[in-house]
């Protein structure tokens, strides 16, 4: 019996499923090398406005125009502004 449970064990590591990584779950090693840093956009609509402060976090970083770290828990704050709308970004950027 516990040969074949070997087995089977050995068998779901070989095809990736017990390797595999829980989403969004970072460990400690990952978590000390992310830095948030923050961003400002402002655009006619409201997703333009994320994609700003989306954009300057990526340039800020060294991530523009070629994305080379990880973005994880991304956080927008958004309001509207005269015409259109700002977007204040929150981005953990992890060095791969």
């Amino acid at each position: 019996m516990k040969a074949k449970v070997a087995a089977f064990v050995l068998g779901l590591a070989a095809t990736g499923v017990l390797l595999a990584p829980v989403a969004g779950f970072i460990s400690p090693a990952e978590a000390a090398r992310c830095v948030t840093k923050r961003g400002k956009g402002w655009a006619w609509t409201q997703d333009m406005a994320k994609f700003q402060a989306w954009e300057i976090v990526a340039q800020l970083s060294g991530n523009w125009p070629i994305q080379t770290d990880t973005f994880r828990n991304e956080r927008y704050q958004c309001k509207k502004d005269g015409d259109g709308y700002t977007c204040l970004s929150w981005i953990d950027v992890c060095k791969s």
